[in-house]
């Protein structure tokens, strides 16, 4: 049985992961929205524009009331870096989908590895989670990585299962259960 807790914060050796604030919103656009090499393969709620990154921060703002919903700024070395959470959370069968992404000036230092482990940990011990699955384009070999280093495991690939700007992209998905974790 899943607990309602919502997002707190959580800390990790070099992370913390911690709400969205208002003043996020700048620094959340400058170090990861008008990233280009990131919005290559974001699928979800992107922030290209300021007022995309403005809509995004206030969309998980108006959501952490909800004692559900799990949504984490990723701050690195006091800056915002990118964000990372748990969507689609099914209290009746106990999973969620992880989802994470940061700035490519960040990329392979194992910051998402860290922060991805830590939430897996959070939303198996805190919530109580049973399943977290998770997904990456199959370009995106590096998200595979992070999945396999935080002890998930390939399920399949859906074929075309997802469209992006430039067309249709095959989606492959992990998942971890609660008892499988290292």
């Amino acid at each position: 049985m899943m607990k309602e807790v919502g997002t707190h914060a959580i800390k990790t050796e070099r992370l913390l992961l911690r709400r969205f604030v208002e003043s996020d919103i700048k620094p959340y656009y400058d170090n990861y929205g008008c990233d280009q090499a990131v919005q290559e393969y974001i699928a979800w709620f992107d922030c290209k524009t300021l007022d995309d990154t403005e809509n995004f921060v206030h969309e998980h703002l108006k959501k952490y009331d909800d004692p559900y919903f799990f949504g984490w700024v990723i701050e690195y070395e006091g800056e915002v870096i990118g964000s990372i959470g748990c969507f689609n959370v099914n209290p009746f069968l106990s999973c969620c989908e992880l989802g994470y992404s940061i700035g490519s000036r960040w990329w392979n230092k194992g910051i998402v590895s860290e922060g991805a482990k830590a939430v897996v940990d959070y939303m198996f011990k805190e919530v109580g989670v049973h399943r977290i699955y998770a997904s990456y384009t199959k370009e995106n070999v590096a998200s595979g990585r992070v999945m396999e280093k935080i002890g998930m495991k390939y399920e399949g690939t859906a074929i075309d299962g997802i469209v992006l700007e430039d067309g249709y992209h095959d989606l492959v998905y992990y998942a971890i259960i609660n008892s499988q974790k290292p």
